[in-house]
């Protein structure tokens, strides 16, 4: 990472720049990125779309830095091909990491104010050093933040430095023209071209840091801090990347990211790209014609999840399950919180939750009893065998735990009662487990994966607070909704 110092000692002319005139109580004037004089001594305003940032690091005692490469319509990449000269570099300094961005998605706005300008390795550099009066705000491209927060007021910025962020009147024009531009150019190119970023497929090859472009098929939490992800790009090859919550909270299943200087783990018996304190992970603005490309084009075909399920011991952890998209941007709860803070102000307001468990036993104990015949009048449900009809549904008590409880000597039941429609697709359609040998068997093969070590669950759940004797917590969640759950993986383990 360069540091304040300048490439050359250069005699510094007196030219100016070319931002548009002030006009009376006008504050700021922002130029353009290309426009921006490289003799001039002034200190600049500027508006800028990103498309790389590090992950804000400590540099040296004193001094925090996050590096960003941003472009506006007077200096992009217009084709597929990129040069140097298609971005310019921004180094923001501060003595404290709260006052840099941290920026979780490619083809947000940034604004800069107080910022000099240098020439690097033959590329802009904008240096804003947040002690000496430079500041930035970040704004929203899309109509809400990356942190899937509530929509954003149009002209607001959704992260800034300082205790308040200035919004003049004149840049009601700038923003809304940058955002237009940056929509359209994130639609019309790839923006992250493929000399930018490594294939998975080559990795290995590879002993310095290199980016990536990827999907994201699935979310695991190894623990209270930390999820793995499951990434798929291109090239077909799945690897796996330790994120920790906190630094990436914005990510979820099926999204495209960019991982910023990753390396590959030797030491892992897995496949496992490792992250560096400065590494990134950022997704794309929705417009983004790669990521929709990249979208369309990666699937999961869980080929590793139906090995990992025919050998001895899993390496990684393997989800049984897939819930529904409209479902996916559900962030994940823990058991602890579902079962022990529900009455929270978190959660006061929210009936449905997306959760993953670790099933440790299935009830009722005979398989063949899973199933019952309910009756609509009565609503009691009673055994299926010597039934000749009625509403066959699923009665069966899933005794979970998960990351959050695993110290905890309490199990927690979830409830896949069928009755109401909920969960009617986990196990498969119902069928009289008495007199149907094969479906008993495949029924019994999906308890085999849902007991094994490291299998999970991903499930959405609905609360329901039942009074019981047994020494398990009474507040039961009911499966509300878990497609292709166990009936892809099970069907290959038969």
């Amino acid at each position: 990472m360069p540091g304040q110092r300048s490439a050359k000692k250069t005699t510094p002319s007196k030219e100016k720049s070319a931002p548009k005139r002030k006009v009376a109580g006008q504050k700021y004037a922002y130029t353009d990125l290309n426009k921006v004089s490289l003799t001039s001594t002034d200190r600049h305003h500027v508006y800028g779309v990103i498309v790389d940032a590090t992950f804000p690091y400590k540099a040296n005692k004193n001094t925090y830095v996050c590096s960003l490469k941003i472009i506006d319509p007077s200096l992009h990449a217009s084709g597929s091909k990129t040069s140097d000269n298609d971005y310019a570099t921004v180094v923001i300094y501060a003595q404290r990491f709260e006052d840099l961005p941290i920026v979780h998605r490619i083809g947000d706005i940034i604004r800069l104010h107080r910022v000099t300008l240098r020439l690097y390795n033959n590329a802009r550099q904008f240096n804003c050093t947040i002690h000496q009066h430079g500041s930035w705000a970040l704004f929203s491209t899309d109509k809400r933040a990356p942190l899937d927060h509530a929509a954003v007021s149009e002209n607001a910025p959704f992260a800034f430095s300082g205790k308040h962020a200035t919004f003049e009147k004149h840049e009601v024009a700038v923003l809304s023209n940058l955002k237009k531009w940056a929509s359209s150019h994130f639609s019309s190119h790839d923006v992250i071209s493929k000399d930018m970023y490594q294939s998975l497929k080559q990795a290995k090859s590879r002993h310095d840091d290199f980016d990536v472009v990827a999907k994201v098929l699935q979310v695991f939490e190894m623990d209270e801090y930390t999820n793995e992800l499951k990434v798929k790009d291109a090239s077909g090859d799945v690897w796996y990347v330790l994120a920790l919550k906190l630094k990436f909270p914005h990510l979820r299943q099926g999204a495209i990211v960019r991982i910023r200087s990753a390396t590959w783990d030797e030491t892992s018996q897995k496949k496992v790209l490792a992250l560096q304190h400065y590494s990134n992970i950022m997704t794309f603005v929705s417009s983004s014609r790669l990521a929709n490309n990249l979208n369309k084009s990666i699937s999961d075909d869980r080929s590793q999840e139906k090995a990992a399920l025919k050998s001895d011991v899993s390496m990684s952890a393997v989800v049984l399950s897939e819930v529904d998209k409209k479902h996916q941007n559900l962030p994940h709860t823990s058991l602890n919180d579902l079962f022990h803070h529900a009455e929270d102000a978190e959660f006061a307001n929210q009936t449905t939750f997306r959760t993953q468990f670790a099933v440790q036993r299935v009830e009722p104990a005979e398989v063949s009893e899973f199933v019952k015949v309910f009756d609509k009048k009565s609503k009691k449900a009673s055994s299926a065998k010597g039934s000749k009809g009625g509403q066959l549904i699923w009665q069966v008590q899933l005794l979970v735990k998960d990351v959050s409880t695993q110290g905890s000597n309490n199990a927690y039941r979830v409830l896949v009662y069928s009755h109401e429609g909920l969960g009617e697709n986990f196990f498969g359609k119902p069928q009289n487990l008495h007199s149907n040998a094969g479906a008993r068997s495949k029924v019994e093969d999906q308890v085999a994966s849902l007991t094994r070590f490291n299998s999970w669950v991903d499930a959405v759940v609905e609360e329901e607070t039942v009074t019981t004797s047994s020494r398990t917590p009474d507040l039961f969640c009911e499966i509300h909704d878990s497609k292709r759950d166990l009936t892809p993986l099970a069907a290959d383990v038969i």
